[in-house]
Parts: structure tokens; C-alpha cells; sequence
């Protein structure tokens, strides 16, 4: 009777892992094709869902981002969020990312003060 209960456990654990790395990959590709200067990652905090985004919030943070950023279209009302902090030109830097979870594309993104 235990040894399904273990299976379950270790497939959500891997299931769980394999979006952590998913997620990180995602932000990683985004910011060297906007950036286009060489990003030194620091630290990643663990992916998260949250409803608290509604469409408008999004165009907020999208339009706060300026032109020319390519975004990925949210195909539900959850998103994912990761905190990454990173180093560009010498400066300590933090942003939200917020992904869709069927795609793990940036959805929109807002820098943290650090």
C-alpha cells in the first residue's frame, strides 16, 4: 500500500523540479533576447501561482517595460511568478517574472528595488 504513495511522491517531486528549471530556462531566454548585453544570474526564488494579475495589471506592467518587448499571451487567469536577481554592469538587479504555465513564456514583468 506504501510503495504507490512513494511513486506519487516522487513523480510530483520531479514534475515540480522539471517547472523550476522550465521557469528559470524561460526568464534566462527572455532576458538575453531583450537585454542583448551578457546577464550574470544570481539567485532564483522558487516558482509560485498566483490569480492577483488581472489583464489590466498586465498591460500596466507591459507598458511600464517600453517598446519592442516581446511577450508571450497568458492563456488562463493563473500565472506563475519567479523572483530573479541578476547582475548587469556591475549593479545588483530584481524582477518578477510572471509566465504562462502551459508555455512558460513571459507574460509580463515588473524590477523590484533592491
Amino acid at each position: 500500500m506504501k510503495k504507490p504513495l512513494y511513486i506519487i511522491g516522487i513523480a510530483l517531486l520531479l514534475a515540480a523540479c522539471g517547472q523550476q528549471q522550465r521557469a528559470k530556462s524561460s526568464v534566462k531566454a527572455f532576458m538575453d533576447e531583450q537585454l542583448k548585453r551578457d546577464v550574470s544570474y544570481l539567485d532564483f526564488s522558487s516558482v509560485d501561482s498566483t490569480r492577483a494579475l488581472s489583464d489590466s495589471l498586465v498591460q500596466v506592467l507591459r507598458s511600464r517595460a517600453g517598446q519592442g518587448v516581446h511577450y508571450q499571451d497568458a492563456s488562463g487567469k493563473t500565472l506563475l511568478h519567479i523572483r530573479a536577481q541578476y547582475l548587469l554592469d556591475d549593479d545588483t538587479l530584481s524582477a518578477t517574472f510572471y509566465l504562462d504555465p502551459a508555455t512558460m513564456g513571459v507574460v509580463a514583468f515588473k524590477e523590484n528595488p533592491y
